[in-house]
């Protein structure tokens, strides 16, 4: 009897033992699945030298969206390590743009002036404007998890997750078959309330040496306000076009 009670007891301390050895293993499956998704990607887009070889992107696109009686001018300036620009010409009225200089997020447009980006919203635009981010997404984001699959329109998909905040989700859609994003989901705070932004990717084609998607149809919805939802259409994309860094300079009011 003391030799059972004595193996009993020796299962009862081993049990947490065992359980972190299972939390452990299931971990290091999961961190070796992070890598074979990231790893795909990496190589569908056209591969970590091809990628490399990049310094500045400018992006020409048609933009469309609700109450446009036609699609406008959408352009985006972006520069190693960490600038970027959007920005969208209303004819007769000016230009929306919205930028990051590296340190300060900021948006202008003719109908609401100047508006500096804070807390989550600040976090975002500069993880967005991180160049290399989809080589780097393990250390943009530290606490990335393996989620299962799932399906996007009717195709399978391997899911990322990761919290960068309390308030922050964002979530990664990678096709099951070739690699490529088809789809980012984020949630965050701005100065307007709760942000949801949903964004399907699809029609890529190669540039460069890299692979982009040419079609991006984005709805985003906010708290008390109807859900928009837009279009963006890749005309051009240019590689290495010299960019001064005055282009990301927050402007004046």
């Amino acid at each position: 009897m003391k030799t059972l009670l004595f193996a009993l007891t020796g299962l009862v301390a081993l049990a947490p033992l065992m359980r972190l050895s299972g939390l452990a293993a299931d971990a290091a499956a999961a961190d070796k699945q992070i890598d074979a998704v990231l790893d795909r990607y990496i190589e569908a887009m056209g591969g970590r030298a091809a990628i490399e070889k990049v310094t500045t992107r400018i992006i020409k696109a048609s933009f469309e969206g609700p109450g446009m009686p036609a699609a406008l001018d959408w352009t985006q300036y972006a520069k190693a390590p960490n600038k970027q620009l959007a920005e969208i010409d209303i004819a007769g009225m000016g230009k929306m743009l919205d930028g990051f200089d590296g340190q300060i997020a900021w948006s202008k447009n003719p109908f609401a002036g100047l508006r500096l980006k804070e807390g989550d919203e600040l976090a975002k635009q500069k993880r967005d404007a991180e160049f290399y981010r989809d080589l780097h997404l393990r250390t943009v984001y530290t606490n990335l998890t393996y989620k299962g699959t799932e399906k996007v329109n009717g195709a399978d998909v391997s899911v990322l997750e990761a919290k960068p905040s309390a308030e922050a989700l964002e979530r990664w859609y990678f096709d099951a078959t070739n690699g490529l994003l088809v789809r980012q989901d984020s949630e965050f705070n701005t100065a307007e309330g709760r942000m949801k932004l949903h964004m399907l990717f699809s029609d890529h084609r190669v540039v460069g040496g890299i692979k982009y998607p040419h079609l991006m149809r984005i709805r985003t919805d906010i708290p008390g306000q109807p859900g928009a939802e837009f279009s963006i259409k890749v005309k051009e994309i240019k590689h290495n076009e010299a960019i001064d860094d005055s282009k990301f300079a927050k402007p004046g009011a």
